[in-house]
């Protein structure tokens, strides 16, 4: 059965307007301005929006699990649990994001990851984001030193072929021996990201003239602006085509520093993550996260030895709530850098965006940005 969706503010990549969203099997099939649909809809199944926002479900590329479940344990079971949880926060798709294992136990977990559809109860499962295991011991933050190690060809190819094409995205950092030859290889096969770098501004620029695309929460785990000695924030500041991921809580980053970097990087650069740990949706306590005691108190995370941040405790929902506050976006903008830039950033042709022939993966807001529904591949299961 087909659906119409009437009476709501449509939010485009470019624009937002009044009108009407008519679904057949799961795909976008028609947009219409002002609700002047000249179709007959008494065969349809009607959702009346009442006048709130219809934007693309939001896109989270970075997220290591939530709901007291981690992406490196038990993949079948922590996807399912994640996927579902996922409707309640307007997150219809997501990467896996695993930490640093030892190079047997990531076989064996990308393994595992091979066999998971993507379609699931809940929000859809896009594939695997391997934070590390090529990253700098100096930037290393809660990743198990023993593992980090410089690229070679060999493991790589290991892991895409564990992996089973379900190997998306992939943190680097720039510097490590033999890392550009490795960017040159490895940047078909895998979407490459820049980040837990001590890569000055130099290096970081030739990294993404070889192939990188991103920066992986950027500020967070690498080196900074300095007027006399140029890192990798830098750079990120500099190129006109990366991508930075962005941890939007008010805690990795100080509002004032997301203003100034928005002003920069506008929305046409900007991906908003959660770089949420299994803590999120749980009570206050302390939780296990990359082989490290931390402790949950309200919307911070940190490992209990060091106060190193460990993670967010972030939605994605909060983060566009945040993002407006701190920048005053407009709502078209804030679904950019939620929806259509992590799909962009990753080839996915048919997601992020309102546009006929995409996947009906659709959420309904009020004026305030509260979540009102969550509809995947046009059913609405929240």
């Amino acid at each position: 059965m087909k659906t119409l969706i009437k009476n709501v503010v449509i939010v485009k990549k470019d624009k937002k307007f009044n009108g009407s969203v008519l679904i057949d099997e799961g795909i976008i099939s028609q947009i219409f301005e002002d609700d002047s649909y000249d179709i007959d809809a008494t065969a349809m199944r009607i959702i009346d929006g009442n006048g709130f926002f219809l934007a693309p479900g939001m896109v989270d590329i970075h997220l290591h699990g939530s709901y007291g479940h981690d992406f490196i344990s038990n993949p079948k079971e922590t996807v399912d649990i994640v996927s579902r949880g996922l409707l309640k926060e307007g997150t219809t798709s997501f990467l896996a994001s695993l930490t640093v294992l030892s190079p047997g136990d990531t076989l064996k977990l990308l393994n595992q990851y091979k066999n998971i559809e993507e379609k699931q109860a809940g929000a859809n499962f896009l594939g695997v984001h391997l934070e590390g295991p090529y990253l700098s011991y100096e930037k290393r933050q809660l990743m198990n030193p023993r593992y980090l190690r410089s690229p070679k060809s060999e493991d790589f190819e290991e892991m895409l072929l564990a992996a089973g094409g379900k190997l998306k995205y992939m943190t680097i950092a720039p510097e490590l021996d033999n890392m550009q030859q490795f960017i040159k290889y490895a940047h078909n096969k895998v979407v490459l990201s820049i980040g837990h770098t001590m890569a000055n501004c130099s290096t970081t620029l030739k990294a993404l003239k070889s192939g990188c695309k991103s920066f992986t929460h950027l500020y967070n785990g690498m080196g900074q602006h300095q007027h006399r000695q140029p890192m990798a924030v830098t750079a990120a500041l500099t190129d006109k085509r990366a991508y930075s991921e962005l941890i939007v809580d008010g805690n990795h980053v100080h509002p004032d520093v997301v203003r100034a970097t928005y002003r920069v990087l506008g929305s046409r650069q900007i991906i908003l993550i959660t770089d949420a740990m299994l803590a999120k949706g749980m009570a206050d306590g302390e939780y296990v996260f990359s082989n490290l005691a931390c402790r949950k108190q309200g919307n911070r995370v940190n490992v209990i030895e060091t106060g190193m941040f460990a993670g967010s405790v972030i939605t994605q929902l909060e983060a566009i709530k945040n993002m407006r506050q701190f920048c005053s976006c407009d709502v078209v903008d804030l679904f950019k850098m939620a929806s259509y830039n992590p799909c962009r950033l990753l080839n996915i042709d048919n997601k992020g965006c309102i546009e006929a022939g995409k996947d009906a993966d659709l959420i309904l807001l009020d004026k305030d940005l509260n979540l009102k529904a969550t509809i995947v591949a046009g059913k609405q299961i929240y």
